[in-house]
């Protein structure tokens, strides 16, 4: 069915990200589209379904004078209704602002006051309980949720009324889609003010990545929060676009089950997903015996291109393909033509794992600001060790400060009743993205860091942590690494082991490392944690990247005490 279609000419005829949905319920109204767990059957709903319902909701918006540019805050996990919910938003002309059940309260509330929303969508009662001081100052009437609630209108209320005729505002392709408040290492959230424009743009340059490998019959699950820009583009936008099918995954728990009933073909994750299940494939054959040490020797000698011509090497391909490919393939659910990584940086040495054992993982870089993508690695030209070319209709230089700058239509309006940062942000049209990085020979993006991660030692040094990081996770027993050495004689890690090795083995593994480190960036005392650092805790963001300031100021006195 997908072949037949000119995907780029459906974006070029959509004004608005609900016209995509327009198109494929008039020419495949009965293609299903989103999918949901009932009891142990996957049922979908079809794009007819949907935009009743979403017109439904318009009518409803328009009944509470909802008025072009007002704001809808959205609170929910993943589900059908978010997706109908945050259409309509932008269907009747308002703007989207989705924030994530998992914040705490202070940023719930600083969101609520700063983007000032008309209506409040909630998930259930017990969302609404969890913000309720959140919303002490709001109008209760214009609370509307999901779940079933006897306080107030809900969805079923919604969609089980009779179809109203509802005026459509004219929404062009500049004005604003959605806010997105940014879940940062440090500081109060920040509104990113995108464009329909700006994320119709990124679209049509996430076709040419995807397009290399054949648009057809495609299959996602969403798992990541849509609240996020990263899963937003490429678990619902996206798919949407080249009408796939999206499974709602049930929960995480649930995930590794799920993918072998959903068997997609398309699969984004974040980096932590992939370096699991790496870890688990090292663990396997590392220290059981001298055997498994000698198959993983070969193995990975033949994952990292060691000795070609050797029988080692010859024997490590054939392992790779008889105890590794088949089973990491089975865990995906066997149908999986491309595994794209974001939200945080990837560590090479994993990107490399999956590409040499018969995966196509394609590592990318964005921002919100940007829509979020910036560049990818394509099927064509693939190196685990960068994140790509910058994509279609995007602009990437380097500035003296080996800053990352960004221009094109992506990039966003601005930051939300914030003009002094949108102007440190956006200089002469180009976003500086605050990460360290450069261009190849070939002209692909390396990510060496972020400025505010650049460690400067008391003895002058200026030392990119990123790298370090990396060779401790890899690591096997070690799952999560800062390190901290900012106007300091020297570097020390805090560490977390789920395996809680003994201190003999941190120091092997400490040894290991600084190995590969020159002497300024080499480790020479660290903590080892009893409990992982979490977002539950204030530790990590909603991708999994670690809130350096936020781990400092907790463990402060642990870390100054090491020096």
């Amino acid at each position: 069915m997908n072949n037949n279609l000119d995907f780029t000419s459906i974006l070029s005829n959509s004004k608005n990200l609900p016209d995509i949905l327009k198109f494929y319920k008039k020419n495949f109204p009965k293609k299903k589209f989103l999918f949901k767990k009932d009891d142990s059957k996957w049922v979908g709903d079809s794009f007819e379904e949907i935009n009743l319902r979403v017109n439904k909701i318009i009518s409803v918006f328009q009944s509470l004078g909802i008025k072009r540019s007002d704001r809808i805050l959205l609170l929910s996990s993943n589900r059908i209704e978010w997706v109908e919910f945050d259409i309509a938003i932008m269907g009747a002309g308002a703007i989207s602002v989705p924030s994530f059940v998992t914040n705490n309260e202070d940023d719930n509330t600083f969101i609520i006051k700063d983007s000032n929303p008309k209506i409040v969508i909630l998930e259930d009662d017990h969302i609404f309980r969890k913000n309720q001081s959140c919303l002490k100052d709001f109008d209760i009437k214009r609370v509307i949720t999901i779940e079933k609630s006897s306080s107030f209108l809900d969805y079923k209320q919604i969609i089980s009324q009779k179809p109203k005729k509802i005026i459509k505002p004219t929404v062009k392709k500049n004005d604003v889609s959605t806010i997105i408040y940014t879940s940062g290492t440090s500081g109060n959230p920040k509104g990113v003010v995108l464009s329909h424009k700006a994320i119709l743009d990124n679209l049509n340059s996430a076709l040419d990545i995807i397009g290399e490998f054949g648009i057809n019959e495609e299959r996602f699950i969403s798992f990541l929060p849509l609240s996020h820009s990263y899963e937003r583009m490429a678990g619902l936008y996206f798919p949407m676009l080249i009408n796939a099918e999206i499974y709602f995954c049930t929960s995480l728990e649930k995930l590794l089950y799920e993918l072998k009933e959903v068997k997609p073909t398309i699969f984004s994750a974040v980096p932590r997903l992939y370096e699991n299940i790496y870890k688990k494939v090292k663990k396997r054959f590392i220290g059981s015996n001298q055997v498994k040490n000698k198959i993983f020797d070969m193995i990975f000698k033949y994952i990292r291109n060691e000795n070609k011509i050797s029988i080692n090497y010859l024997l490590g391909k054939i392992l790779v393909q008889t105890l590794v490919t088949k089973k990491i393939k089975n865990i995906f659910g066997g149908n999986i033509k491309a595994l794209i990584s974001g939200g945080a940086a990837l560590n090479p040495e994993i990107g490399l794992f999956f590409n040499k054992i018969g995966f196509f993982l394609l590592q990318g870089y964005g921002q919100t600001e940007a829509s979020p993508l910036i560049s990818c690695n394509t099927k064509s030209k693939n190196d685990a060790r960068t994140v790509g070319f910058p994509v279609k209709n995007v602009k990437v230089k380097i500035s003296n400060q080996n800053e990352i700058l960004v221009k094109g239509n992506n990039v966003m309006l601005g930051y939300w009743k914030n003009k002094k940062l949108t102007n440190e942000t956006i200089k002469k049209n180009w976003l500086h993205t605050g990460d360290l990085g450069f261009f190849d020979n070939k002209g692909r993006l390396i990510i060496n860091g972020r400025k505010k991660d650049l460690i400067v030692t008391s003895g002058g040094d200026n030392i990119s942590v990123q790298k370090i990081e990396n060779i401790l996770t890899e690591q096997v027993g070690i799952d999560q690494a800062v390190i901290f050495g900012d106007n300091k004689p020297y570097l020390v890690a805090l560490l977390y082991s789920e395996e809680k090795l003994d201190d003999s083995k941190i120091k092997l593994i400490l040894r290991f490392t600084n190995s590969k480190l020159n002497s300024v960036e080499k480790i020479r005392k660290y903590i080892l944690l009893n409990k992982p650092l979490t977002y539950e805790d204030g530790f990590l963001t909603q991708t999994q990247k670690i809130k350096k300031r936020e781990v400092y100021k907790f463990f402060k006195d642990k870390i100054e005490s090491l020096y």
